[in-house]
């Protein structure tokens, strides 16, 4: 069950990621629901799925990207395992903790990101982190716990559950 429904959340933000949020795009910021995903999945399943599931989302995104293959599937399998091991026995039904680690963990996938596309400058570095990593990153945040706000009402259940 758990596979079919992580299975049909991928879909849906490989779907949302596509095509809306191009749409929604605020100054040349839009919100990256993989990194989302990564979160969500390395939350939910622990550090060695969210370790496979963010190298194979980042490996996906990246055959699509025009940088060097491997930057993003590097920064997310590091999210989705630095997301699992921290979050483990946390409160994820609270909003503020929920925000906490969407926003930390793109920040993180950024940082990771930026620091390899930048080539070691550390000016250009400095500014892509206030110019697209923390909007970015606040964007995304705000964004996902809409959707999961919509998503759980819809389906009225917690897709992030806390542990039992």
């Amino acid at each position: 069950m758990k596979l079919i429904r992580d299975s049909m959340v991928l879909l849906v933000v490989l779907s949302l990621q596509a095509t809306l949020l191009y749409r929604i795009e605020i100054g040349g910021i839009r919100p990256d629901l993989l990194v989302a995903f990564v979160v969500y999945f390395g939350w939910m399943r622990g550090p060695i799925p969210g370790t496979l599931g963010g190298f194979g989302v980042g490996l996906l995104q990246d055959m699509d990207a025009s940088g060097p293959l491997g930057m993003n599937a590097l920064a997310k399998s590091v999210v989705g395992f630095l997301v699992a091991r921290a979050g483990f026995r946390v409160h994820r039904s609270n909003v503020g903790v929920r925000f906490a680690f969407f926003f930390a963990a793109l920040l993180v996938h950024d940082i990771l990101y930026y620091a390899v596309a930048t080539g070691g400058d550390g000016g250009e570095f400095v500014k892509q982190m206030f110019v697209k990593a923390l909007p970015t990153a606040l964007y995304t945040a705000v964004a996902t716990l809409l959707l999961l706000g919509v998503a759980e009402r819809f389906t009225r259940r917690r897709l992030l559950t806390d542990e039992t």
